[in-house]
Order: C-alpha cells, then structure tokens, then sequence
C-alpha cells in the first residue's frame, strides 16, 4: 500500500510566518486604526445626537363596540383611524395648518392602525419628533374617534328604538284586529254562519302567528341593545419620555465596526502598494 504525501513542514512555518507579519502589521498601525475607530464614533455620536431629528412614540388600544355597524367593523375602522378627515379634524383642533399632500405623507410615515389577532381591539401607534406633539395627536385622534363612533351608535339606536316601537304598534293593531274578528266569530256563531266563522278563526290563527313574529323580533333587538357597549379604550396614549431614534449606542457600535474594517484594509492596501 503506498503512503500518503506528508505535507511539508516549510508550508507551516511560511504560514506561521505570514501570520505573524500581518499581526505585527496591525500592531504597528494600532494608533491609526483606533484613531479611526475613536474617529467614526465620535462622528457617530455628534451625528445622532444633533444632526439626526429624534423620533418620539406612544401607543394606544381600543376596543370597538360590540353592535354591528360601520364604526365596530375592525377593517373599516382601520381606515377610518388612518383617514386624511380624522387627521385634519385632529390639526385642526392642535392649530396646525398643514397641507393635503404633506397631511397624506405624515399619515404613511407616522400613523400606524392595526387590529389586534382576530379580535376587536385596535392599536394606533404615533411617532412624532416631539414628545408632546405625539402624545397630543395620538389622544386626538382616539378622543375624535370615539366622539364619532359614539355619535353613529346614537343614531343606529334611536333608528332601532323607533323600529321596536313601530313593531309594539303593529302587535296593538293586531290586538285590535283579533278582538274585532273574535266579536265577529261570536255573531257568526250564533247566527249559524259556520263558512264565516270558520274563515275568522283562520284569519285569528294568521295575526296569532303575526304577533308571535312580531314579539320575538321585539325581544331580539331588546336583548341586543341591553348588551350594547360603546368603543372602549383598553389602554389611553402615554406621553413617551425615551426617543426611539436615533439609536444611539447602536448607531456608534456600528460606525466603530465599520471604521475597524476600513482602517484593517487601509493598512493592508498600503503594505500591498508598498510591497509592490
């Protein structure tokens, strides 16, 4: 059987060698390596802290009405939080006069609505370069939400309030009716009119079933409206004291990571031109 090939040992030694070198290399560079690195986090640190605006945050939850219609429609209702008219309603109220275009472009980069899994909890974020500002848009923004919401549920009560007493109208009618009918089928009785009773008694049993309907859809729209709850809010917006931009420890980890990689390559490209 033959032997495998034995590396050769000088291969090691040049490597070891080589290795050694570029360590060197960078120790006698070390100052204008943490020069640089010093350098890029200083720079870092001057450009976050008075460069970059500082972006403030605040979130607040609500959960919608349980009655059916447009304002406890969890999709609808993220339209509506993120719409241009609850926006401008709600400058309008902070005295800030701002166009459409910009009014939009605010909306996309600051407003954010979504709805919680498959509930009916709805979440709005607000980020602003203000504390103050965000805090005031956010509380807005639900406060006006809400007095809208509770004035659509007004209307869809009343609407429902005057439907139950229309149907409370219509079972007096048919008791009025079945006692006319029942004086009739008496009349008919005696008299021997048995064709005219029998189809009395018939029109008796058809307002019987009429009002039997017409209770049940009463005892419904009752039972639903004493369950009624208008918007809820779970969580009211807080005035944020921490900015969440710009990161600044962040920001000058990773500005020190990149000026340790071009200083190393710096002292490399410079030995290789100088080698050449």
């Amino acid at each position: 059987m033959e032997k495998e090939p034995q590396p050769n040992s000088n291969y090691y030694d040049e490597y070891e060698i080589d290795l050694r070198e570029y360590i060197m290399l960078l120790w006698e560079n070390k100052l204008f390596i943490g020069g640089l690195v010093v350098l890029a986090i200083i720079t870092a640190f001057l450009y976050s802290s008075f460069l970059v605006e500082p972006v403030y945050e605040t979130k607040a939850r609500i959960q919608l009405s349980n009655y059916e219609g447009l304002y406890s429609d969890p999709n609808t209702v993220v339209q509506l939080l993120s719409s241009t008219d609850l926006m401008q309603e709600v400058m309008t109220d902070l005295d800030i006069d701002i166009s459409a275009s910009r009014l939009n472009t605010y909306i996309n980069n600051n407003i954010s609505v979504k709805r919680i899994g498959q509930t009916s909890i709805i979440e709005l974020v607000v980020k602003n370069n203000e504390p103050e500002l965000t805090f005031n848009i956010a509380n807005n923004l639900i406060s006006n939400f809400k007095n809208n919401s509770n004035q659509y549920f007004e209307n869809i009560l009343k609407q429902e309030r005057k439907y139950i007493s229309d149907l409370k109208s219509d079972i007096d009618n048919i008791n009025s009716d079945l006692d006319n009918n029942q004086q009739l089928i008496n009349k008919s009785r005696d008299a021997g009119k048995l064709d005219s009773t029998s189809l009395l008694v018939q029109q008796n049993s058809s307002l019987q079933n009429s009002k039997r309907d017409l209770r049940k859809e009463i005892e419904s729209k009752e039972s639903k409206i004493l369950k009624f709850y208008s918007l809820k809010i779970l969580d009211k917006p807080y005035s944020p004291e921490n900015k969440i931009s710009p990161n600044l420890k962040l920001n000058m980890a990773i500005a020190a990571v990149l000026a340790f990689m071009l200083a190393v390559f710096i002292v490399f490209f410079r030995e290789f031109m100088r080698e050449d």
